[in-house]
């Protein structure tokens, strides 16, 4: 069971990594008229990201009860994650004038800089947890 698990699991990220690759590349084509479809594939993101870590843990206590120190280990770990976006996104820096021609407000604009600093962390805490694995298991 776990072994088919983990090929779903793996099979379905590099199907999301095509799909977000291939979004991007159309939003990098098309420049500012594809705010709208970098801010849905931004909050997509997070709600996926928020599901992974919680789904995660949680079967882990299933198959495993002694695992529930994981879940609370996880969800520190996002909320240390959330704090430092937090702190780090610059907030609203684009002209007033800007934000009233595409219709959001500064607050839209912080939340979404919030959201994508959120992505950003966890992208390279993802990068540098594969190289540190990689790079491990050739020195085993």
């Amino acid at each position: 069971m776990d072994e088919k698990l983990l090929k779903i699991c793996k099979y379905g990220l590099w199907g999301l990594m095509g799909v977000i690759v291939v979004i991007l590349a159309f939003c990098a084509f098309k420049g500012e008229a594809s705010a709208d479809i970098q801010m849905y594939l931004t909050y997509a993101l997070i709600i996926m990201l928020v599901l992974a870590i919680l789904f995660s843990p949680i079967y882990g206590a299933i198959v495993n009860p002694g695992n529930l120190k994981k879940i609370g280990i996880a969800i520190g770990l996002f909320v240390v994650v959330a704090l430092v976006a937090w702190l780090i996104s610059p907030g609203a820096t684009l002209s007033q004038e800007y934000l009233d021609s595409m219709g959001i407000t500064a607050g839209d604009e912080a939340i979404c800089d919030f959201l994508m600093m959120v992505v950003y962390i966890m992208l390279g805490g993802t990068l540098a947890a594969v190289i540190y694995s990689a790079v491990a298991k050739l020195f085993n």
